[in-house]
């Protein structure tokens, strides 16, 4: 098998880097060059003078430099005082004898040009980006979520000149999602207040933002954006729509012709273009660096048969620069990637995704009985063919506990192999008689007992870090559990199932075991509009709500069934901050949102378990295909794994992106390796 490491670095991210830059030591203080501006037609009020400028850094809300724009907008700001390290610099203004009406623009350092422009687009950037950070007394947050998310709102408009990011106008974003167009809404909405700062308008903005989130009333427009930005099931989506319809951009950009089922912003990256085929799942590091497991070998035309991937990506936290691990036994990896919390090492199962055998020759197909580590810069450890100890059998989801044990879901042979810290020579099998699982799935560690579900007898198990089933497991039981795939535990310990309620794909099926599988020809013909809403007629008239998530106590007991948020055949679940829950769906388009078990980080008179997100639709995107990972990082970016097409021909299924939802969850904390 061959072995390789390579960097590709799309053009996005050679245009951030020379944009914003760490600041570089000199003899005199640096000096900012700015322009209040607007993408509007028909310019500023007042040619743009008079609107006051300020400059704060991370951890100081008072302002380091302040100005007032002279006529055509222009300002300059001095400063004294450094950026930190992981800090970021934010500049904002607002109009003159109005401050509800406020551009900004967030930087990761002083440009080294030292010019800068504040409009609509960089202002709608900050805010959906750095949404989990901007408050009514500033933007300010931990290290690295806080710089990530900066470098992030880059990937939407480019500070230095207030135009359209690369990222957002060239493919795979572009014309070919909606993304741009319902940015260039947002743009026209906040124009509609900049440009006429006097009238109603600006007020409409905070109103709406205030029915977003309460108690926090925005003080401005910047702030309102990013409360909307946080609570887009909750913000109306009318309103900003309507203040869209009354401006003309100037550039001539189309905007939206009916408002969204929800102000979200989602960004899709597939590195170069040609590698990403079929990524699985995502591990995230301390960095904030994305770790990203792949089930095919790259093929453009779904149609030419391919074999297994041998490839594991790491994304940058901005999705811009990604790095290609090759070797290590890599062998059609699918849902299993995980770092080890002592050695900081990266784990992937593989499960041995291929073509069938009349597409990937059968000399070609890949084994399904090995595991792969790679250290924290990508070196192999597990040899060519990977580690094989233990009896590995198709290996899918798998967790690293406190002490390094690896643990991983056999789903072919309805087992449990674990490494004990990380050592594949004492590698033990749990057997299937003592799991009580059929078709195993995932496994979490929720610091008190590893959970494992089981597909095809709707069961979740809980063993002892001996590997042991404990009393107390919440065993099979198909009121709480319906074919349930992925698992994640909270802050607390409670551990929640996503229910697919009919997947028993892509396992090897089990002769004499049930099935309750959709028939995939019946999802393929699913018609939804362009926001979301169900249209056709499956045959299953629950075809819209298929699927739901279970929370378990962290000893196993209190498990209960919630239903909701748009749920189409969940695959993933994931955890915030806050303990609120994140769901893929591989189907439907649509990412799914849950209350957690603290209903007061929830919308007003949301409880526990109840949905968040959209009844009929979720948040749903055009960008989204059939999902199965997700994940939340330190910037509150909420990540999905575009893993499979629409329509899935077995040649070539798999899809090409990864991608981020700005600022919709609450970031995590992430610790660095411990050894």
């Amino acid at each position: 098998m061959r072995s390789r490491i390579w960097t590709g670095i799309i053009a996005a991210g050679a245009l951030l880097g020379a944009a914003i830059v760490a600041p570089a030591a000199v003899a005199e203080p640096p000096t900012i060059e700015g322009t209040v501006t607007t993408v509007a037609a028909g310019g500023l009020p007042g040619d743009g003078a008079g609107w006051e400028v300020e400059a704060t850094i991370t951890g100081h809300p008072a302002p380091v430099a302040t100005a007032t724009t002279t006529p055509g907008g222009d300002f300059s700001l001095t400063f004294d005082q450094a950026i930190p390290a992981e800090g970021v610099l934010t500049v904002h203004a607002h109009a003159p004898g109005a401050e509800a009406a406020a551009l900004a623009t967030v930087l990761t350092g002083i440009p080294d040009a030292g010019e800068v422009v504040l409009n609509e687009r960089t202002t709608v950037a900050a805010a959906w980006a750095m949404a989990q950070f901007v408050s009514n007394t500033g933007v300010d947050g931990d290290a690295p979520g806080l710089r990530n998310a900066a470098g992030m709102a880059a990937n939407l408009a480019t500070p230095a000149t207030g135009g359209v990011a690369e990222v957002l106008t060239s493919a795979p974003n572009g014309s070919d999602t909606s993304t741009l167009t319902a940015f260039h809404t947002l743009t026209a909405a906040l124009a509609a207040c900049t440009t006429d700062p006097a009238a109603a308008t600006c007020g409409t903005i905070l109103t709406l933002a205030a029915l977003a989130e309460d108690p926090a009333d925005p003080v401005d427009t910047f702030r309102a954006l990013a409360e909307i930005a946080r609570n887009p099931s909750v913000a109306p989506t009318a309103g900003l729509w309507e203040l869209s319809t009354d401006v003309a951009l100037a550039d001539g950009s189309a905007t939206l012709g009916v408002p969204p089922v929800a102000w979200t912003l989602a960004v899709r990256f597939d590195g170069d273009g040609e590698s990403l085929d079929g990524p699985g799942n995502f591990a995230i590091d301390h960095e904030g660096n994305l770790w990203v497991n792949n089930n095919y070998e790259y093929g453009a035309d779904p149609h030419d048969p391919v074999c297994g991937s041998d490839e594991l990506f790491r994304f940058s936290p901005t999705g811009q620069d990604f790095t290609v691990y090759s070797g290590g036994g890599l062998s059609g990896s699918g849902f299993g990637v995980t770092i080890d919390p002592i050695t900081g090492n990266v784990w992937a199962s593989n499960f041995g995704f291929a073509a069938p055998k009349q597409g990937c020759p059968q000399k070609d197909q890949p084994p399904h009985n090995s595991l792969s580590e790679f250290t924290p810069g990508g070196v192999a450890l597990s040899g060519e063919k990977g580690y094989t100890r233990g009896r590995l059998n198709w290996p899918q989801g798998m967790d690293i506990d406190a002490q390094g044990t690896v643990w991983v879901a056999n789903c072919s042979s309805d087992t449990v192999t674990f490494y004990p810290k990380g050592d594949q020579r004492q590698a033990r099998t749990v057997s299937k008689h003592e799991l009580g699982l059929d078709m195993p799935f995932d496994v979490v560690d929720n610091g008190q007992a590893l959970f494992v579900s089981g597909m095809l007898n709707d069961g979740v198990q809980m063993l002892g870090y001996d590997g042991r089933r404990l009393d107390g497991s919440p065993g099979s039981d198909a009121s709480l559990f319906a074919n349930p795939m992925g698992l994640a535990t909270d802050p607390d310990g409670n551990v929640w199932v996503a229910n697919s309620d009919k997947v028993v794909l892509p396992c090897p099926f089990v002769p004499g075991s049930k099935s309750r599988s959709i028939d995939i020809g019946d999802v393929i013909d699913a018609q939804f509009d362009d926001r979301g809403v169900y249209l056709g007629d499956t045959g299953d008239a629950s075809y819209p709500y298929l699927g739901s998530v279970a929370m378990i106590g962290p000893d196993g007991s209190g498990a209960t069934q919630y239903t909701g948020g748009g749920t189409t055949l969940p695959w993933g679940i994931a955890t915030d901050g806050d303990g609120n829950v994140w769901v893929a769906n591989f189907a439907g388009k649509r990412l799914s949102n849950f209350c957690g078990v603290d209903a007061a980080t929830c919308p007003p008179g949301t409880s526990p378990g109840e949905a968040i997100s959209p009844e009929l639709t979720g948040y749903f995107f055009d960008g989204l295909v059939r999902n199965t990972g997700v994940a939340v990082d330190q910037s509150g970016t909420v990540w999905l794994a575009n893993n499979w097409l629409e329509v899935p021909y077995q040649t070539n299924p798999g899809g090409h992106e990864i991608v981020a939802f700005l600022g919709l969850a609450t970031p995590v904390s992430i610790a660095a390796p411990t050894g």
